[in-house]
């Protein structure tokens, strides 16, 4: 005899959340989260978390559809003209609008519609690169994709990719790893080498700070690189990426081709204390409490001041793990995404106190 599991009071179905997986092909979001977790190079569960959270925020939930892709450029042809259309574009680095933007009633982007120009005081070739990458950023928008800005198109964090589920955060003082990094430094080279981009200039520098700071000290670092992000579960040598996470006191998140990466909500995910490079001007990191470094041969002096101050460092581990709570955490995510879609229907039927409504103005 077959059973038919009987519906939580109170749940929604999430048949109406497609994940797009090339072409025309799609599927729920609750199947892709359970055999295709990474399918779109981001945590699908993650995601699903929000979405289950937000079914139970927005009252006219399922009067929506919800679609998560990797594409800027096309949707599946079932979801043109559909009222309600909401779009979750991930991963796209270069920052781009997408063209259907306007066709939609919403789109919400890892990261936003733009690349933040973020420049190192006094260092000249970083910065001509940046210019480089402005420039290009802008080019990749035209002629195929919309140069102006879109007032429906909101900025959202990528949150973590593949950590496990904490059960208990461990006190930062009983942890064993100083300071680590784990991710790549250059995986394509231009010209040679000859040419580096703002990704590898930075790393670069971060990565000899690191090794110059260690030599005269005591301290316990973890740098591990390569020429991939460690994602993918076949990649062995970075399994214990969640294990040293979880055991570190400092993580050090420096900026990819974009200046937000995993590393930040990954790092304040598990309550490590985060250096980062500047960060886009998006509502989720106003109140960031990652240490921002214009340079990373400020480095050491941010690494002796924490390591060696015991109360300095709980205090900010707990100031990461209530930024978690507050602002990162999947209900949070939910909570922002239902006041923006009631506040775009009618200003006055959101009543949520997370945030206000908010276009992505990074600059």
């Amino acid at each position: 005899m077959t059973t038919v599991a009987a519906p939580v009071p109170g749940k929604r179905s999430l048949a109406n959340c497609h994940i797009c997986m090339g072409g025309e092909e799609t599927e729920t979001i609750c199947t892709v989260s359970e055999h295709l977790p990474f399918a779109l190079e981001c945590n699908i569960s993650y995601f699903r978390s929000i979405m289950e959270a937000l079914a139970q925020r927005l009252p006219d939930f399922a009067d929506h559809t919800f679609v998560f892709t990797r594409s800027v450029t096309e949707l599946p042809r079932k979801f043109d003209y559909l009222p309600s259309l909401v779009v979750f574009v991930m991963g796209d680095e270069w920052a781009r609008v997408p063209l259907y933007a306007h066709r939609v009633h919403a789109v919400f982007k890892a990261p936003g519609q733009d690349m933040k120009l973020a420049l190192h005081k006094g260092w000249l070739r970083f910065n001509l690169m940046a210019y480089v990458q402005q420039l290009r950023q802008r080019c990749k928008r035209y002629p195929h994709h919309h140069i102006d800005r879109c007032n429906n198109l909101f900025a959202i964090p990528y949150g973590y990719y593949r950590l496990p589920t904490r059960d208990k955060v461990t006190p930062i003082n009983r942890r064993a790893i100083d300071v680590s990094f784990t991710g790549s430094v250059d995986h394509k080279k231009v010209l040679g080498g000859l040419v580096k981009t703002n990704k590898v200039l930075s790393r670069e520098r971060m990565v000899r700070t690191v090794d110059s700071w260690k030599r005269h000290k005591t301290y316990t670092t973890d740098v591990k690189l390569s020429g991939y992000f460690p994602k993918a579960n076949d990649k062995p040598e970075f399994e214990s990426y969640p294990r040293i996470l979880m055991d570190t006191k400092i993580c050090l998140s420096p900026r990819g081709t974009h200046l937000e990466t995993y590393r930040l909500c990954e790092g304040m995910y598990y309550g490590c204390i985060v250096i980062a490079e500047e960060q886009p001007d998006h509502w989720f990191a106003e109140n960031s409490p990652a240490i921002i470094v214009d340079d990373w041969r400020e480095l050491p002096q941010w690494l002796d001041r924490l390591l060696e101050d015991p109360q300095e460092m709980q205090r900010r581990q707990q100031a990461s793990i209530d930024y978690w709570d507050s602002t990162l955490a999947p209900d949070r995510i939910a909570a922002y995404l239902s006041n923006t879609l009631q506040s775009m229907r009618s200003p006055d039927a959101a009543n949520d106190t997370l945030a206000p409504l908010k276009i992505d103005h990074a600059a």
